[in-house]
């Protein structure tokens, strides 16, 4: 274990630091995302890259990795750099930080740490988690917020494989496909928080990112050979929105959300290409109380208070999406009629075997049962797919490549009038 400071370390990180932030802002305050240059296998952070909130619920984090690693500290407008080959932790203390080495503190009162691999191919961990890149941590609250500043691709490779799940070389088309997917989702929501210290999160509000204990070779690969490639419609990066399984057919984006209508965002008929996927074809069936108690739930959390919807008396599908999903649904009880549309009706109804799982779908048929007074007791929801349903349906893709298509066309054959571009 070594740990000192040296008044050229301090430099350097100055240099490093200074570069770091003229870099994010060409890429964050452009409109379009250039054409982006890669720089050396020796600097430390890579374009174009990626910010990633890994956690921002926690007091403190111990971070190690590698043979010996830095930490990089900044106290206003000074730097101090360490060194240390054992593990360290960051500690939240009045609105700063203070670092410590076991028990003891090395030095506080600092508003910004990043900490980096000091050699080639070494690996950052935390609560035995590795990840590639640099470990950025700051204040947030009472908190901290751990941030992982990270190689796009490097990135991908810990999104991609859960996505997708285990696949082999007969899948290898739809790796590629959801790369560029992700890469380009990626891409065009880099500045979707401007006035966050991050650009993606890593849970499903973004892209699901478990750095890399969940890399595979095979996805790896297939990332590495569609290097640079992003879906873009005109000369912008599309929203590469993707799901599970369409059962059947994608769907018009603005039908499904209250977004705006997008031309690369089209309802297509999938030819079965899902039809192998478990959630192909489903059915979630509910007593009159199940449903009463799902509805005035969702109802109470929407409007902030308690709701009593009364009895239900029927339940009708008025309208359909493009590609057949629910747009719009009356729910009729003895005190006043309910409706509900598009992809929301999903958190409204949940599953009738688990209220914490939203429905698969909103697409769907129902079959209902009354009682002698004519009021509902029974319902069956008979449906298909899994997801939102808008953009690529991986089962789709997967299905496929099984029969040999290239990647480029299940991109094209779910995302309308694109062009795949290399971007670096």
């Amino acid at each position: 274990m070594s740990i000192g400071v040296s008044g050229k370390s301090v430099v350097r990180l100055t240099v490093k630091l200074s570069s770091l932030l003229l870099l994010i802002l060409i890429i964050w305050g452009c409109g379009v995302v250039p054409r982006l240059q890669e720089g050396t296998e020796s600097n430390y952070i890579r374009l174009p890259f990626v910010r990633v909130l890994l956690e921002n619920g926690k007091k403190e984090f111990t971070i190690g990795g590698g043979k010996s690693f830095s930490i990089e500290c900044t106290r206003g407008d000074k730097n101090f750099v360490y060194y240390s080959s054992q593990p360290v932790t960051i500690r939240q203390q009045n609105g700063k930080m203070s670092v410590w080495m076991k028990n003891s503190k090395i030095d506080d009162n600092f508003n910004e740490v990043l900490v980096m691999p000091r050699h080639k191919n070494d690996l950052l961990e935390i609560a035995e988690s590795r990840y590639r890149g640099i470990f950025k941590v700051i204040p947030h609250g009472v908190n901290l917020q751990l941030i992982n500043i990270v190689h796009m691709d490097d990135y991908l490779k810990g999104v991609v494989p859960p996505e997708l799940g285990k696949v082999g070389e007969a899948e290898i088309e739809a790796v590629k496909a959801q790369a560029v997917a992700a890469r380009t989702y990626a891409m065009a929501h880099l500045a979707q928080y401007p006035d966050e210290p991050y650009d993606m999160k890593s849970d499903v509000s973004d892209q699901v990112y478990h750095g890399v204990r969940v890399e595979k070779s095979l996805v790896s690969n297939a990332i590495d050979q569609t290097r640079g490639y992003v879906i873009k419609y005109k000369d912008n990066l599309i929203n590469a929105y993707y799901h599970s399984t369409c059962g059947g057919s994608t769907d018009d984006v603005d039908e499904v959300w209250n977004k705006v209508r997008e031309p690369y965002l089209q309802a297509v008929t999938d030819e079965d290409f899902c039809s192998w996927s478990k959630y192909y074809n489903w059915k979630e069936s509910y007593s009159s109380k199940q449903l009463k108690l799902r509805i005035e739930q969702y109802l109470s959390s929407e409007r902030g208070r308690q709701v009593n919807i009364g009895t239900i008396q029927d339940m009708i599908i008025k309208s359909h999406t493009t590609g057949g999903r629910v747009a719009e649904m009356t729910v009729k009880t003895d005190q006043g009629n309910y409706s509900f549309g598009k992809d929301r009706i999903r958190w409204v109804f949940t599953r009738s075997t688990n209220p914490e799982l939203i429905l698969p779908s909103a697409g769907f048929s129902i079959d209902t049962e009354k009682d002698s007074r004519g009021n509902l007791t029974k319902v069956t929801f008979i449906g298909g797919g899994y997801g939102h349903g808008v953009g690529m349906c991986q089962c789709g893709a997967l299905g496929m490549s099984r029969k040999g298509i290239k990647y480029e066309d299940i991109l094209s054959h779910y995302y309308s009038n694109i062009k795949l571009t290399k971007l670096y």
